[in-house]
């Protein structure tokens, strides 16, 4: 997956050893394409941390990797910072006091009403914990490998219903696909976390104080069991 800018923000500089010096281009790696259809879905209070983390004085430059590259390109120093949750996860990290939340719904096909059938497939991205869900019927679970699949096997009818970050969810533009009336399934808060240098510091600092927040810091190391990776 290509990276992409976020529209007259994001600064895209060559790949390597960054963050070393204050001037320098902040490198922040995300699983999310940060474009202008991204922009156009999300919530208000999403597109407010992407778009003041991009305005910094410092620039910034996003790219994209999977999950579970995150913590190699940190090491390699192919990336300054991640957006992630649970940034326990990372060591000699320090992470934003300021985070933006991510919901996990149920989305269903137009006209019908998932929370009455006496059974429904729920298609499922298979690194998430099954969540509790409000309905009557039998629920089987399927677990899938992206949202794309996800999307694909709800409009075909072979799936009752898909969990699915609410934001990316729309931005497939399925006038068919439409959240059911239910409460989000699974809420996820995403960081800022960068490598433990002082420029970073220094920059991490000055977006908690551009989010009116403040005492970014060393990140604390607590209980890891309950964790959902790359659950956006």
């Amino acid at each position: 997956m290509r990276a992409a800018l976020f529209v007259g923000l994001f600064v895209v500089c060559g790949l390597g050893v960054s963050g070393a010096n204050a001037t320098d281009a902040v490198r922040v790696a995300s699983n999310i394409v940060f474009d202008a259809k991204w922009s156009q879905y999300a919530l208000p209070g999403q597109r407010r941390f992407i778009t003041l983390l991009g305005a910094q004085q410092r620039p910034v430059a996003f790219d994209v990797f999977p999950y579970n590259r995150f913590r190699d390109a940190l090491d390699a120093g192919l990336t300054d910072c991640i957006l992630a949750s649970h940034p326990a996860r990372f060591e000699d990290t320090i992470a934003s006091k300021s985070k933006v939340r991510f919901e996990l719904r149920v989305f269903q096909r137009i006209g019908a009403d998932i929370r009455t059938l006496p059974q429904v497939d729920i298609g499922i991205l298979a690194n998430l914990p099954r969540p509790s869900l409000s309905i009557r019927g039998e629920i089987v679970w399927h677990d899938l490998g992206s949202l794309e699949q996800a999307v694909e096997l709800l409009a075909a009818g072979r799936l009752t219903g898909i969990i699915g970050d609410s934001t990316n969810i729309r931005m497939f533009g399925r006038t068919d696909i439409i959240e059911a009336e239910l409460p989000p399934v699974i809420t996820v808060d995403i960081s800022l976390i960068c490598r433990d240098t002082e420029p970073l510091r220094e920059f991490v600092s000055a977006f908690d104080s551009s989010m009116g927040v403040s005492g970014s810091g060393q990140v604390p190391h607590g209980d890891l069991r309950h964790m959902v990776d790359y659950a956006w």
